[in-house]
């Protein structure tokens, strides 16, 4: 008899909205498993209403698996949605599930859970926060740890757990690592339709769903993780069945119009990948689509990138310009050791612009910036929300640029963690065993975490200025 696997997707209780961005990695492995005739079912957890409303009203006790609700869906399709209930787990021999760090005391709660009631279950973590705090998870105690720990790609190892090459012993947390040299033959993420539909997200007025290309980055910056990653590509006929996916996904949910984004840092790199990817874009009849790439790219290709990309109906590009500070630039290695200059980003933004592109630019804060940093980004955002974009969306509006403003948080595995623990980075300290739930840039009411003991200026001065920044976002986008 085969086993019965279930990935379960934890909260995202520090964002506004939980359903904006599908969280592809239970997807990929279900579609992966599906190839060996292991056909895995999906668990999303969400936060319910009431538990939010007990948050705003300042009511809300710690995290309890009863302020969630369950979307419970069989690879057959079909759906159960309602109030979490224990029970779902009894029908499961292994249970999978991938976290990020904010969602980890959650995952923690769960696996508490299953280690309490039902011990005849396999339990799996993977995802990028068992990736960078790999010693964390692998030192639970023993009644929350997990059977097995994925680090790094979790398909070959849920594969091996799944078919009982590996199995679970009377020791928990044994790390299975595994890594593909190259992604070429991996298949598409599984896009079930009960899940989808939940799902609300548009650009330039047009419903749109995210996929990506690759794993990994080709740049360093010093605040990402993904900066010590090497770049692996999926393939071209996998990204070509993925955009078949969702362009019948919104056929078949009634969008008359639908729209991409390719969610990830190599999405406009050079002329020739971007004419490939605007190929595929046309090939599935999608209307408008978005991408992310980098000032300097901008500036260095110009027509080379963005004529393919404005043809093929892509009206708004996501710039990570980060700072208007060339000193807070120069720490942040944004170009693999290269210098670059602010310049570069009033000039990115002039150019995208002027070829009736919107620009969606995100910048942070950084514990180490003065009030002359400060004042140097948020001039450039001041720019970049007053700069004219010769171009309408979709519903007939004028383009309008966004901006965001975060505060950097150092996860464990970037550069500027190492740098500040060696006392690298002057006026900077941070908390030692951080709560996980503090390890995001973008929360409630565009809040940040805050996993600091000492920067340069308060907390409250920081925050102040990014609530000031993020005030010049326009009415719509």
């Amino acid at each position: 008899m085969k086993n019965r696997v279930l990935f379960v997707k934890p909260p995202d209780r520090f964002l506004e909205n939980e359903f904006v961005y599908q969280q592809l990695g239970p997807h990929y492995l279900q579609s992966f498993l599906a190839q060996y005739g292991i056909y895995a079912d999906l668990l999303v957890l969400y936060e319910s209403d009431a538990a939010r409303k007990n948050k705003k009203v300042g009511t809300f006790a710690s995290p309890s698996l009863d302020d969630l609700n369950t979307l419970h869906i069989k690879y057959d399709g079909s759906c159960i949605e309602g109030a979490f209930d224990k029970v779902v787990f009894e029908q499961y021999d292994i249970v999978g599930l991938s976290v990020m760090s904010p969602q980890a005391a959650d995952a923690y709660l769960l696996s508490s859970l299953l280690n309490k009631f039902y011990s005849h279950i396999t339990t799996v973590i993977g995802g990028s926060h068992p990736r960078y705090y790999l010693s964390a998870v692998a030192s639970l105690a023993e009644a929350m740890a997990f059977d097995f720990i994925v680090p790094n790609d979790g398909w070959w190892p849920m594969y091996q757990v799944s078919v009982g090459e590996v199995k679970k012993g009377s020791k928990k947390s044994q790390i299975l690592n595994h890594s593909f040299r190259k992604l070429a033959d991996l298949p598409a993420p599984t896009r079930p339709k009960a899940l989808m539909e939940k799902y609300s997200f548009n650009i330039a007025g047009v419903n749109a769903y995210h996929t990506i290309t690759a794993l990994g980055c080709p740049f360093s910056c010093h605040f990402c993780e993904s900066g010590r990653e090497k770049l692996r590509k999926f393939s071209i006929d996998m990204i070509d069945h993925d955009l078949f996916v969702i362009a019948a996904t919104q056929t078949e949910l009634g969008h008359k119009e639908k729209a991409v984004m390719f969610f990830d840092d190599v999405g406009l790199m050079n002329p020739k990948q971007v004419e490939q990817l605007a190929l595929l874009v046309a090939k599935h009849k999608f209307t408008t689509w978005r991408a992310f790439s980098h000032a300097y790219l901008i500036v260095k290709y110009q027509d080379g990138i963005l004529d393919p990309f404005k043809e093929s109906g892509g009206k708004r590009i996501g710039l990570g310009i980060e700072t208007g500070s060339q000193n807070s630039l120069n720490l942040i290695n944004k170009q693999n050791g290269k210098q670059q200059n602010v310049n570069e980003h009033y000039e990115a933004i002039r150019i995208a612009n002027e070829h009736g592109i919107a620009v969606d630019a995100f910048t942070m804060i950084y514990p180490w910036e003065d009030e002359d940093d400060l004042k140097a980004t948020t001039e450039l955002i001041k720019f970049v929300a007053a700069n004219e974009v010769k171009g309408v969306d979709e519903l007939g509006r004028t383009l309008k640029n966004h901006v965001d403003s975060t505060i950097m948080t150092p996860f464990q595995g970037t550069a500027f963690f190492d740098m500040i623990n060696l006392g690298e980075l002057p006026f900077v300290k941070i908390k030692k065993n951080m709560d996980p739930g503090l390890l995001y840039y973008k929360g409630n009411n565009g809040s940040s975490g805050w996993p600091y003991t000492e920067t340069r200026l308060s907390k409250e001065r920081y925050e102040e200025e990014q609530n000031y920044r993020n005030s010049f976002r326009p009415q719509y986008r």
